[in-house]
């Protein structure tokens, strides 16, 4: 049975919205992310960056961000337990001052749909929670390259140079939070919580969002787990290899595929559809049913991102 959703009185005593992020170098990807979160936060106030190893470069992209600077463990002990158990601690303390608070990777931008007529933070006034948290449907935007050759520049309107992908279940994740989430968990399911997708507001995912971006960092990320697993480290991170394997499968069928334009109704049926597969699966989510059809982003969603 569905938990009944719940609408808390509006409490002015604490500002409406706060973004959190975690990240290790991906200079381009937080440049992008503190600017275009401070748009919808309506100041660099109310966004939270913190680093994983202290980095300059960090300081100065982020200035004007509150800003945490964790150690970086070289053997990467324990380290996806550790990160979620600091970020959803860091959500219990900040819901003392803020009414919603937004955790996401520094490749995922949360973006109103078109279709969404008032600011983010009333939207999400209105919105009755089923549990502690709300989830975006996660859009999984992805470089076509038979139609978008040229590399992404960064410093440009993203969805004027990118407009393909897929709904995608594992990116509609819980992590806009009303309340303080049960320990354990990561940042794909909750413990003990239902799933609920807002299809109003989208979450673009960008890890394929530029190939040569996309092949540098995964790279990148394989040479870090070879020297965690080396030393021997429970770190719970997976595997990148097979996300680069992933990349060129999803690029080729967007290149041979009828790609529609993605319609709120395409939406709302992917929200009913994964929360049927979520409850079918006793609260898992099933990897293989949760990435949709592939699907272009209209004209309306041109400058949102």
């Amino acid at each position: 049975m569905t938990e009944a959703a719940s609408l808390p009185p509006v409490d002015d005593s604490r500002q409406p919205l706060v973004f959190v992020t975690m990240v290790r170098g991906d200079y381009p990807m937080l440049d992008l992310w503190v600017r275009h979160h401070e748009a919808l936060a309506g100041s660099r106030d109310h966004l939270v960056v913190i680093s994983h190893g202290a980095d300059p470069r960090h300081d100065r992209l982020a200035r004007g961000c509150s800003r945490l600077v964790v150690p970086h463990d070289s053997t990467g002990a324990g380290f996806e337990p550790r990160r979620v158990a600091l970020l959803h601690g860091l959500v219990g303390g900040l819901l003392g001052y803020y009414r919603h608070v937004v955790v996401l990777d520094c490749d995922e931008m949360l973006v109103p749909a078109p279709e969404l007529a008032t600011p983010l933070a009333d939207h999400l006034d209105s919105v009755a929670f089923r549990g502690v948290a709300l989830s975006p449907a996660g859009f999984d935007l992805t470089q076509r390259p038979v139609s978008e050759p040229a590399p992404l520049d960064f410093t440009r309107p993203i969805l004027d140079q990118r407009r393909y992908g897929y709904l995608h279940g594992e990116y509609s994740k819980p992590c806009i939070f009303r309340a303080a989430p049960r320990a354990g968990g990561n940042q794909h399911a909750l413990i003990g919580e239902p799933w609920q997708i807002d299809p109003m507001i989208a979450l673009i995912h960008m890890r394929f969002a530029d190939q040569g971006f996309g092949t540098r960092t995964g790279r990148s990320r394989i040479r870090q787990l070879d020297s965690y697993n080396g030393a021997g480290s429970d770190h719970r991170i997976g595997n990148w290899d097979n996300r680069l394997r992933q990349m060129a499968r999803v690029q080729g069928r967007l290149d041979r595929s009828d790609h529609p334009d993605l319609t709120l109704a395409d939406r709302q049926a992917f929200a009913a559809r994964m929360q049927r597969y979520y409850e079918r699966f006793n609260r898992t989510l099933p990897w293989l049913q949760s990435r949709d059809e592939p699907r272009r982003l209209p004209d309306e969603w041109l400058g949102r991102l």
